[in-house]
């Protein structure tokens, strides 16, 4: 059986938000494990935002419960209020992904505390999610992190270079490509950009990755159009230009004038062409 990094990463949270909670004496560990166990995510920067969106959502409902517990907690009628409290303040501050634990916590403080303090419970299940969230983003981050800066530098590289690549052989050399294995590529890229930016102290550098992606983002979408459209047609005087100038001589093929098709097929590539330029004079 093959065991996955992020299964054993998830394995040590866990271990680790049990093991505190029981030093601290916390009544309910397993809040703290549930916590550790939807914070571990692929990404340092996934689990950051999974947790943080638990948090707000725990500290919502953990308020709104003690309020409306205090105002009548065996009224169905305040029940139903109360959730209708919680998601219309989810939804006024943005935090629509917090939705769902602030209306569990909201619920367990109005109909399970069987008897104990509503503020005592309300403050220990902020503090075993808080305990799972940090434990679950500290081991992400120290125990093999996804992508350091230059892993991330040498991906760019790779794309402009695979980039270049299909420009070449569809435009210069007329071949089918397949475009699907740059498209997962540059998905990657930004998922492990993500997964740095609050690592991170350097916001300049972060700034300039996230720059250059969006420009192979713009590429990759006009060489798609370009992939889409019934066939290839023949370089303007400006492109050949500009294509030669990267690739050095070569033999323009000539396609059937369609010229309306043409212009659309020639101002592609200029877009292409001036995301990747720019790139460079990053």
């Amino acid at each position: 059986m093959r065991v996955g990094m992020r299964n054993i990463k998830t394995a040590i949270a866990v271990s680790l938000s049990v093991a505190i909670s029981r030093f601290f004496n916390m009544e309910y560990p397993f809040y703290a494990a549930i916590a550790a166990i939807i914070s571990m995510q692929t990404t340092i920067g996934e689990s950051f935002k999974v947790g943080r969106n638990r948090m707000l959502g725990t500290i919502l409902g953990a308020m709104v419960g003690v309020i409306f517990y205090f105002i009548n907690s065996n009224s169905i009628i305040a029940i139903g209020i109360g959730i209708m409290v919680v998601i219309y303040m989810c939804n006024l501050f943005r935090w629509n992904k917090s939705v769902s634990i602030a209306g569990i916590v909201f619920c367990v403080i109005m109909t399970n505390l069987d008897g104990r303090d509503p503020i005592f419970y309300a403050l220990n299940r902020i503090l075993d999610t808080f305990i799972g969230i940090i434990i679950a983003v500290l081991v992400n981050y120290f125990i093999k992190p996804i992508r350091n800066y230059n892993d991330i530098e040498d991906e760019l590289i790779k794309i402009r270079s695979d980039l270049n690549k299909l420009l070449e052989d569809k435009v210069i050399k007329g071949l089918n490509v397949d475009l699907k294995n740059i498209e997962d590529g540059i998905s990657k890229i930004e998922k492990n950009i993500n997964s740095i930016y609050i690592n991170s102290k350097n916001e300049f550098e972060i700034k300039k990755f996230k720059s250059i992606i969006k420009n192979y983002d713009i590429a990759f979408v006009h060489l798609r159009i370009i992939d889409d459209m019934d066939q290839n047609y023949t370089l303007n005087s400006v492109n050949y230009i500009e294509f030669m100038n990267i690739y050095g001589k070569f033999d323009v093929i000539k396609y059937p004038r369609d010229r309306e098709n043409e212009i659309v097929y020639n101002y592609h590539l200029i877009k292409i062409i001036k995301t990747l330029t720019d790139v460079m004079l990053m």
